[in-house]
């Protein structure tokens, strides 16, 4: 008897009513919600992820290698004294370059030990390569060196490190026009002239007939960016003023 009730229990199971299929409308309105939630959730992960890129980048524009993140507060060196140390500095700079036949006092020893460390550091390369790199890195240097703190935002030291390229441009100037004569002086060299690298480079391209052309060239550029540096300094002066 049991058995028989255990069966019949199981029949009305079986054959109670299906479920009622949802109509279409409503499960493509479901669908939909589904696909919509999941969307957002993925533009709001999206949007949340380039919110914290931003604040990273914002952080590094912001801090660089320590930079204060608000600006600092004026003072009189911010305002004045470095701007107008920095114009004397480069005036009496173009003073000694121009008026001392390419030889100026300190920097000139400085130019002269970062031009052999540039063949030193080309050693391996082809004699043109290695010949030119020593000219190349010695006013290189201080670009770079001016680069940086143009990145620091240390305005002085930008200033001071252009009016020095501009020394460097005007001795390697000097340096090109000998390439002729070859009667400077020169590093190390044992009377031949043989080391003697403008010479060598002009010649391996055949420029030598150009040699005071280049050289003029050279000199008009180092002109310029002692201009160039007097111009920043009276611009930042006059923009510290005013602020």
């Amino acid at each position: 008897m049991r058995q028989s009730e255990h069966t019949l229990d199981s029949d009305k199971d079986n054959t109670r009513a299906p479920v009622a299929p949802k109509p279409l409308g409503e499960i493509g309105r479901a669908d939909g919600s589904a696909a919509g939630l999941s969307g957002r959730d993925a533009a709001g992960g999206r949007s949340r992820m380039a919110a914290r890129g931003g604040a990273v980048l914002r952080a590094l524009r912001a801090r660089p290698f320590g930079i204060p993140a608000a600006p600092a507060a004026p003072t009189l060196w911010r305002t004045t004294m470095q701007w107008v140390l920095a114009a004397v500095i480069a005036m009496v700079l173009a003073w000694l370059t121009y008026s001392r036949a390419g030889w100026t006092p300190f920097l000139s020893g400085a130019d002269l030990g970062i031009h052999e460390f540039g063949h030193l550091l080309t050693m391996w390369a082809p004699a043109l390569l290695c010949s030119l790199a020593g000219s190349f890195l010695q006013v290189a240097a201080p670009l770079g060196l001016a680069a940086y703190f143009w990145w620091r935002r240390d305005w002085f030291a930008v200033l001071v490190l252009f009016a020095w390229a501009a020394e460097s441009l005007n001795n390697v100037s000097v340096y090109l026009g000998d390439a002729q004569r070859m009667v400077l002086p020169l590093f190390g060299d044992d009377g031949s002239g043989a080391g003697h690298d403008w010479h060598n480079i002009l010649g391996e391209l055949g420029w030598l007939g150009a040699t005071d052309q280049l050289a003029n060239l050279v000199r008009t550029a180092s002109v310029i960016l002692f201009v160039v540096t007097l111009g920043l300094a009276v611009l930042g002066y006059a923009r510290a003023r005013r602020a």
